[in-house]
């Protein structure tokens, strides 16, 4: 996994960071207003990363997005319960 001089991982694209953000709230399963709400390119790498502050990135207001991390997530609660 690559990472920024700042610490932070990298995404070498806005689709692939946006997809990642998705990916993230999925399988972290956050509490409302927690994890990450948006990414923005990086003025030193020039790659993308997540941010926790500033507004929430407006892929989490789109119902089609909240509905896949709704059903993506109750997927991966029964796949891990059912091993």
């Amino acid at each position: 996994m690559e990472r920024c001089t700042s610490g932070k991982r990298i995404y070498e694209s806005e689709s692939l960071a946006e997809e990642a953000l998705i990916q993230n709230h999925i399988f972290n399963n956050y509490r409302a207003g927690e994890g990450p709400r948006n990414f923005y390119p990086c003025e030193d790498c020039g790659y993308w990363h997540f941010t926790s502050k500033g507004e929430k990135h407006f892929l989490f207001s789109d119902p089609d997005i909240l509905k896949r991390i709704k059903d993506e997530r109750r997927s991966n609660y029964w796949e891990r319960h059912l091993r």
